[in-house]
């Protein structure tokens, strides 16, 4: 598999499942880290909301965030099926909000992890966001004064 279709092949994978593409491009502590967080994201998210967290009907925008978490958050809408949330009767609107963010939250934080992975092997040599606070990384990249 050449380098570009191994990176796209990698960012298909980090969809799927969380810290997969990571994995998959000998990146073991990146990917762990990544799977974990966003894992316990989404399980929080779904026990605090009492499952009501991901809802396609009444929180588009926030499936849209939670859709990038990967086809299993997906999975879950289809999953709840169609039937109305009854909020403050089965679970209070507190904690279905709440959970609504964190599942929201991890799958932004995907995107963020994708993006992460996309610009390490697009561009290995360009120093990314844990770089820029080493002095010779900044000043390597500084453009030069006239």
């Amino acid at each position: 598999m050449t380098g570009n279709k191994r990176l796209w092949f990698a960012l298909l994978l980090g969809w799927l499942l969380p810290g997969l593409g990571h994995f998959f491009l000998k990146r073991h502590a990146y990917g762990a880290f990544y799977l974990g967080v966003i894992a316990a994201l989404v399980v929080a998210g779904i026990i605090i909301s009492g499952g009501t967290a991901v809802n396609f009907d009444d929180h588009r925008a926030y499936f849209a965030c939670q859709a990038l978490a990967g086809p299993a958050v997906i999975g879950l809408e289809f999953l709840r099926g169609q039937e109305s949330i009854y909020l403050a009767q089965n679970v209070s609107i507190l904690n279905h909000q709440t959970g609504v963010v964190y599942v929201a939250t991890a799958g932004v934080l995907n995107l963020i992890s994708l993006c992460e992975l996309y610009r390490r092997h697009a561009r290995p040599e360009a120093p990314g966001p844990s770089d820029t606070m080493r002095a010779d990384a900044v000043l390597q990249t500084a453009p030069e004064k006239a």
